[in-house]
């Protein structure tokens, strides 16, 4: 069900977030202007979107992965040919819970530091507001890249994982060639 149905509709969700200006690295003025405010509501707003969207993909991730990980034949039975593609499926499944797990953590500290850097501008007064602004400012914008950018990895582990599973569906049902279809004589 998540392979058939879900997937697709999960992949055309992330295509439309891309093609939507929300998620434009190039496309930067609207962070810069939250960036004197002790929270950035564009940043907080999207990472709000997306929060249940990266849980929602972690979820989809394990559930694949449990599934062919159930499918793997024990080694004691001998012929594991075909084996290697439900390994790669697990590697692109490990691959993209990094990912989302490095996203989802990153947004964490990204909010801690931020307050670290905008307490910096109380303890220190006038004199450097303007840099610390800018760092501010910087880091705004460094986070939205990172987030922009981590939709479009997750976009293309999705996408790859799902063409995978697709192509070899057969294989990963079924990783062992039974030899006596093989024989002819």
């Amino acid at each position: 069900k998540i392979f058939l149905e879900k997937m697709p509709r999960q992949i055309h969700r992330l295509e439309e977030l891309l093609r939507s200006s929300n998620f434009d690295w190039k496309e930067l003025s609207a962070v810069r202007s939250g960036a004197a405010a002790p929270l950035n509501n564009f940043l907080n707003q999207h990472y709000t979107h997306l929060k249940p969207i990266l849980l929602d993909f972690m979820d989809d991730l394990c559930k694949i992965r449990l599934w062919i990980v159930c499918l793997i034949p024990r080694v004691e039975d001998g012929d594991n040919k075909g084996v290697e593609i439900q390994h790669e499926v697990i590697d692109v499944c490990n691959e993209g819970l990094s990912s989302l797990d490095s996203l989802y953590r990153y947004y964490f500290r990204y909010n801690i530091e931020r307050a670290k850097i905008l307490g910096k501008k109380e303890k220190y007064g006038e004199s450097s507001k303007a840099n610390i602004e800018t760092a501010v400012i910087e880091y705004d914008e460094a986070t939205y890249v990172y987030i922009a950018k981590s939709i479009r990895l997750l976009y293309m582990n999705y996408f790859e994982l799902h063409e995978l599973i697709k192509k070899n569906l057969d294989k990963i049902k079924k990783p062992k060639v039974d030899t006596n279809e093989l024989s002819m004589y």
